[in-house]
């Protein structure tokens, strides 16, 4: 009683004095927050690849199934962050993303439909939305985010089509089929000012009998991810594993020339024989370090020499190519391709050049069948608006997309003579058909850029040695035959 008393009497006194039971409340707080802050920091201070507990727990059972296999939310959001920092301010980061823009999308995309009405749809909708400089540009994020959501807005009166654009970063929740996790339905975007954020629903194909849209696709948005696993609804960045390693590279490099300079200074160093401390002073004093093209003179007991620091650039650049060459490798590149020379580099480069390119070459055919899939809903919702008629929609279209691999024009070029002359021997004697070598001429000559239809050229030459054609009439006169003796092409008697 007398306790409660006291301390009634201190609370009036000192109105914030606290009794042991807060004091230790309070004390309690700090601690669990100063070792959560300092538990933030150390996670922070971690590479981004190593995070991988999907639980946040520290550890995971082996036999657990039910998992996410996503990233976590916070590590999700630093991922988008660290990207849009490293395409800002690494040479090498951004480099290689618009190396892989540049290869997939080196020449223009053509759509084409052969109904004209259809073509006049996809025209105004490539026109009003700057797809042919839009979509590479947003290919080149979507590898560098790992996912990219493309809200649509529609009119509902001609039934065209506005292609949007949202922040990766801005995603809240991906909500998905409950019996079919590869199935997304939902994209919920984050409120502001502690608002609910917008919920779009992921464009797919209407299976709804009884709509007016049946079979058709519909919804709100274009939602697409890369590099996750078939049971994680979002994407990571093909970069996520690199991250670290670039950044580590150019500020190894960048270290190194910062101190480069030092390479092109000297001090000298100077033994005064017999001089005491008191003595080299004086005469440091009185023998200031010699101009360029001044003269200096001494006696045997002063020696001058001049030192520079040793750096080990060799070692050096043993260590950055080593970084390199695995930063490359990784990516699937060449060195060559960033920044490597000389004959042994071309010779590589020459031998694994193929490598890269089948990977471009898949990647490129992803973003074609994206293209196809926004250009379907195009086309969708103008026969839903009733400005395209059904019959007219299933003539389709076609994407074409630039080639990646450009073709050594002079070295094919060198190729045909040689080729031609190897055919005409085997035709000679009889090792090949004609009509197989001339398939194979096709099939070379298609390299060039040249379209050859061996069918048609086999019919073409079939046709025009048929008897009274001009060419079967200066072929007998080169043989000096009649053309009675010939039937059907043949020798009578053969």
């Amino acid at each position: 009683m007398n306790i409660n008393i006291r301390e009634k009497i201190a609370k009036f006194i000192a109105p914030g004095l606290r009794n042991d039971a807060e004091f230790r409340a309070s004390m309690a707080d700090e601690i669990s927050k100063t070792v959560s802050e300092q538990i933030t920091k150390a996670r922070m201070a971690m590479p981004i690849s190593i995070n991988m507990d999907p639980k946040d727990e520290g550890y995971r059972r082996l036999n657990d199934s039910v998992m996410n296999r996503n990233l976590q939310p916070v590590e999700q959001s630093r991922m988008f962050e660290i990207c849009y920092y490293m395409f800002k301010a690494s040479a090498m980061f951004k480099r290689l993303a618009k190396m892989d823009k540049s290869f997939i999308f080196s020449g223009p995309i053509k759509i084409e439909s052969s109904d004209k009405d259809v073509q006049k749809i996809i025209n105004r909708f490539i026109k009003k939305n700057k797809l042919a400089r839009k979509f590479p540009e947003r290919c080149m994020w979507f590898s560098i985010l790992g996912e990219q959501c493309w809200p649509v807005q529609v009119d509902q009166y001609n039934g065209e089509v506005k292609w949007l654009y949202q922040d990766p970063a801005s995603i809240k929740e991906i909500y998905v089929n409950p019996l079919n996790i590869e199935e997304r339905m939902q994209v919920e975007m984050m409120g502001s000012s502690g608002r609910s954020g917008v919920k779009y629903s992921i464009i797919r194909e209407d299976l709804n009998v009884a709509s007016k849209s049946y079979n058709r696709l519909v919804g709100d948005c274009f939602f697409f991810t890369i590099n996750n696993a078939p049971n994680a609804t979002r994407g990571v960045s093909d970069f996520f594993p690199l991250v670290d390693w670039i950044d580590s590279l150019e500020r190894y490099g960048y270290n190194y020339l910062e101190r480069a300079e030092l390479m092109l200074n000297f001090v000298w160093d100077i033994t005064l024989k017999g001089m005491d401390t008191n003595q080299i002073r004086e005469w440091l004093r009185d023998n200031p370090p010699p101009e360029p093209g001044s003269q200096r003179a001494h006696n045997e007991q002063v020696e001058w020499n001049a030192v520079s620091p040793d750096l080990k650039a060799t070692d050096f650049k043993s260590g950055f190519d080593m970084g390199k060459a695995f930063i490359m490798g990784a990516a699937g590149r060449p060195e060559s391709w960033f920044g490597s020379g000389g004959k042994q580099y071309q010779t590589e480069a020459d031998q694994s050049g193929q490598a890269p390119i089948v990977d471009l070459e898949e990647r490129q055919k992803f973003y074609q069948e994206i293209l196809e899939e926004v250009i379907q809903f195009v086309i969708d919702q103008a026969v839903i608006a009733k400005v395209l008629s059904p019959e007219k929609a299933e003539a389709g279209f076609t994407v074409t997309m630039p080639e990646i691999s450009k073709k050594d024009l002079a070295k094919l070029a060198g190729v045909i003579p040689q080729l031609t002359t190897a055919l005409a021997i085997a035709v000679s004697n009889k090792f090949i058909r004609r009509d197989t070598a001339i398939q194979i001429f096709a099939f070379v000559a298609g390299y060039l850029g040249y379209e050859v239809n061996a069918q048609e050229e086999i019919d073409a030459a079939t046709n025009a040695l048929e008897p009274g054609t001009e060419d079967y009439e200066a072929l007998l006169k080169k043989f000096n035959v009649q053309s009675s003796t010939f039937k059907d092409g043949k020798e009578d008697g053969e």
